[in-house]
């Protein structure tokens, strides 16, 4: 039950919440009440993303408990479109740049964008407060972070990174931290117990 999950990791000294509604990511339908009931049952912020590609969808997941709404395929597709959801939600935009093969993919991952090069560049101009930069290759492994894809993608921004892939222990995530990223999203290592939150939850 994912409610239950979430209180869980709450229970366990989560900061955040990640939350991705494949149906939606994938247009095989959506899941707005059980992300609802999510919000509704932690104190956390919840971040949500999957499917988000108009300016009301973005007001629907915020309005439904959202902290932020994360926006994949349309922000890498469009940055005028990150551009006018940032000018009317600040900072409660999360862009999301997935990379595989040095390039954002896009629409479920089964197509492929534009150069990391090129995309980073012209989200910065649009405005992005933050990235959540994937490594699709890394994603549900244990094989570790892709430390090069993250300094490299630092290097094109001065914004906040929040990686995602491959985390397998707390060396991971402390890897990550002495990377520059500003954080991590872990999922199968708490799944499969290899990492427990309170091994990298302070204070």
């Amino acid at each position: 039950d994912p409610v239950e999950v979430a209180v869980r990791f709450q229970e366990e000294g989560a900061r955040r919440l990640h939350v991705i509604d494949l149906d939606a990511a994938l247009d095989e339908g959506a899941n707005r009440d059980t992300i609802r009931d999510i919000c509704r049952s932690v104190v956390l912020p919840v971040q949500v993303g999957g499917g988000i590609r108009t300016l009301e969808d973005v007001a629907a997941v915020l309005e439904i408990g959202a902290g932020r709404a994360i926006l994949g395929t349309s922000a890498a597709l469009d940055p005028g479109f990150v551009a006018r959801a940032v000018e009317e939600f600040a900072e409660r935009i999360l862009v999301a740049v997935d990379v595989r093969g040095g390039h954002a993919m896009v629409k479920g991952w089964r197509e492929e964008g534009p150069p990391v090069e090129e995309v980073i560049p012209a989200l910065n101009d649009a405005g992005t407060p933050r990235y959540l930069v994937t490594a699709i290759a890394r994603d549900g492994t244990l094989d570790g972070p892709d430390l090069r894809l993250y300094r490299h993608v630092l290097g094109l921004t001065d914004r906040p990174i929040i990686a995602s892939g491959g985390v397998r222990s707390a060396d991971d995530i402390w890897a990550l931290r002495d990377a520059g990223c500003e954080a991590a999203v872990t999922g199968k290592a708490l799944y499969e117990k290899t990492l427990k939150l309170s091994q990298v939850i302070r204070g």
